[in-house]
């Protein structure tokens, strides 16, 4: 309704056409009284489009319901509508154990506001005008577009919209001449919205989607709702309506109100499909597979169908869509058929995805499949359904074979080639002070890497070899492989093993992280094994760090530790002391052994050989040094050398855990004599 004049003082609400208009119209409808034997019929017939009364949503649908006058409808949710003054959006959320459902109300645009009722939008009931409603006032600045409102809801809907209150016109009277200051017009042509409108004050577009006020005509109460209403629409889909002033001849200023928002779901709907990975295993006029879906579970009764079709085609690979009850567990079975002869879904690898469009694709509660020996079955269940949720379980068999499969990787924990460093002990700290580095486990900051060939054979008999698989070469997949074999190749047979090699004479990744074999315990009825991954790493960044110091001592060393060890050569002189060694003296060793790796280096030997005067080859060693005292480390050596003996050091076989050093001591009489 107009509501406030501004032009050369206060001027009438209601031009005399329109009450001439008012008075024609109640005789029309007295007349149609007199004449009729029922008056609500004729009452009908006499409003084009009459008063709309508030939306409903189909039989058996949820509605969820914004506003303060709900509606007789079952199952309801409902809310009071509210709006803090000012604000362009709201979200209105209705909590249930299956899932939230979110209403949003959006105004994206809102131009020419006028605060004289309050600040739009504000909520509440306007005199005369609009009644507990949402309402937006605007000034007659120009022929625009006042304001847009959108609203979404993060479900799937069958059905949503509101009412709109007090869409009209009006005209001002100044002596000889007549104005108009808005022609208002609701716009719901985005998405497919769908309008009602009375004739009285409004006319209707061919398409049901535009309404304008019809020029001077000016109602009041509830004298020209109308409903705006959207079909079926996917979730978080915005809607939208465009409210317009369409003329302007002089100022004045305009109400319009939305109430009663709700929105429909519908009971949780299942479709089952079928796909088939490979041809079938039957596949012969006399006995050929097909494949039998049943749905069970609530009140339905049992659904089912059975393919048609040949090799790798499915045809009738598609239920019919079945409506479920909410929060009910349902099951999906599958059994394989030849002819009348029932077969063993065994035979046939499975995977299933259920994916539910109203919330964009999300993977719904589900268990995992589970096989039946005594009917040789197959089946899943499903749960936690709710109103809106529509459903697509796709199955999809295939010959049972057996994959194996993983990837040959740098297992360097992100150390760059740049910063890997065959000499450097340090574990505390820096570069090595890294807990992903030489664990064995591909880590997502490492990366595959080329050349190796990864062969599936008997574990008892590795010559028997099933299948062979070169790894990925380039691009994102380097590094991976996958074996399949068909599940015949492999029948009778408990545990297989893969094996790793590279054939290069000079492989970029010399040394493993990881066993060259893994041995797989084969499961019946799992057909698929992955993540059998192999590590390697460049030289430089191996796992056992050995440093060599010296001493030079008087051969009267009691104690190791009293020396003082360096990592530089030694040389000779007169006096002989400290980092100086002369003919007849002695030389202690310290030799640590740093293991850098995050997994302990198993059956560690520490070798050493001991100078040797060669007459035959003079430029090998001009001296010969043997053991002297102390006595080394009990339990530690196992060469069976004593002191006074030359030969190899050697120590016994040992686990060197991660990340963890080891010090071995021991000490040499240099020789007294020198070749020239």
């Amino acid at each position: 309704m107009y509501q406030v004049q501004r032009f050369l003082g206060s001027i009438s609400n209601y031009s005399f056409s329109h009450y001439i208009y008012r008075i024609l119209t109640l005789i029309t409808f007295i007349t149609s009284l007199l004449v009729s034997n029922s008056s609500v019929a004729n009452l009908n017939l006499f409003e084009s489009s009459p008063t709309s009364e508030i939306a409903s949503c189909p039989s058996g649908h949820k509605m969820y319901y914004i506003g303060a006058s709900p509606p007789k409808h079952t199952p309801i949710e409902t809310q009071p509508l509210s709006w803090s003054a000012g604000s362009i959006t709201k979200d209105f959320t209705f909590i249930e154990a299956t899932g939230n459902k979110t209403f949003n109300i959006n105004f994206p645009l809102a131009v020419d506001l006028n605060n004289d009722y309050g600040q739009p939008p504000f909520y509440g009931s306007v005199s005369g005008v609009t009644s507990s409603a949402l309402n937006l006032s605007h000034n007659s600045t120009s022929a625009k577009t006042n304001h847009i409102l959108n609203i979404s809801i993060n479900r799937s809907v069958s059905k949503t919209g509101y009412k709109i209150q007090d869409l009209d016109s009006t005209k001002v009277n100044y002596y000889f001449f007549s104005f108009t200051p808005y022609i208002e017009q609701v716009d719901v042509s985005t998405n497919n919205g769908k309008l009602t409108f009375n004739s009285i004050f409004q006319t209707i577009n061919t398409n049901n989607n535009i309404v304008t006020a019809k020029e001077g005509e000016n109602c009041g109460v509830g004298e020209c709702n109308i409903d705006t209403s959207w079909n079926y629409n996917l979730a978080n889909t915005a809607l939208s309506l465009k409210h317009n002033n369409t003329k302007r001849e002089i100022n004045g200023v305009h109400i319009v109100g939305y109430s009663d928002f709700y929105f429909c779901l519908a009971p949780p709907k299942l479709v089952v499909q079928k796909a088939l990975n490979g041809n079938r295993i039957n596949d012969t006029d006399s006995k050929r597979d097909q494949f039998e879906i049943k749905v069970t579970g609530g009140s339905i009764a049992s659904n089912n169908f059975t393919t048609a079709g040949t090799g790798t085609t499915i045809a009738n690979g598609s239920s019919n869509v079945i409506d479920l009850a909410e929060s009910t567990t349902y099951t999906i079975t599958e059994r394989v058929m030849n002819g009348t002869t029932l077969g063993d879904i065994a035979n046939y690898n499975a995977t299933y995805n259920c994916t539910n469009a109203t919330t964009n694709g999300t993977t719904i509660p589900t268990t995992a499949m589970k096989y039946d020996a005594t009917t040789k079955t197959r089946s899943f269940t499903i749960s936690g359904t709710t109103y809106g949720d529509e459903i697509t379980c796709t199955i999809t068999n295939g010959p049972a074979s057996y994959t194996f499969s993983g990837t040959v990787f740098n297992d360097n924990g992100g150390i760059t080639d740049a910063q890997a460093d065959i000499r450097n002990a340090i574990i505390d700290s820096g570069t090595y002070n890294n807990s992903l580095y030489f664990n064995g486990l591909f880590d997502t900051t490492e990366t595959g890497i080329a050349d190796s060939t990864v062969s599936l054979v008997n574990c008892t008999n590795t010559t028997t070899v099933y299948a062979t698989k070169a790894v990925e070469q380039s691009g994102s997949n380097i590094g991976k492989y996958q074996i399949t074999v068909p599940n015949t190749t492999l029948a009778g047979i408990g545990s297989v093993c893969l094996i790793e090699s590279n054939s290069n004479t000079s492989p970029a990744y010399p040394i493993r992280t990881t066993t060259e074999k893994r041995s797989i315990t084969l499961i019946a009825n799992n057909y698929s094994y992955s993540n059998n991954d192999f590590g390697r790493v460049i030289t430089n960044n191996a796992a056992l760090v050995l440093e060599k110091e010296q001493a030079a001592n008087d051969c009267k060393l009691t104690n190791f530790v009293s020396l003082t060890y360096s990592k530089n050569p030694l040389s000779s002189s007169a006096t002989g002391v400290g980092t100086d060694i002369r003919p007849g003296q002695c030389i202690a060793y310290k030799i640590t052994a740093t293991n850098r790796a995050n997994i302990a280096i198993r059956n560690f030997v520490m070798q050493d050989i001991l100078q040797r005067k060669d007459p035959s080859n003079p430029a090998d060693s001009t001296v010969t040094s043997v053991l002297a005292a102390p006595d080394r480390a009990a339990g530690v050596f196992s060469d069976g050398l004593s002191n006074g003996q030359n030969g190899t050091i050697k120590t016994v076989s040992a686990t060197l855990p991660k990340r963890e050093k080891r010090i071995f001591y021991f000490n040499t009489q240099y020789g007294s004599t020198q070749s020239k």
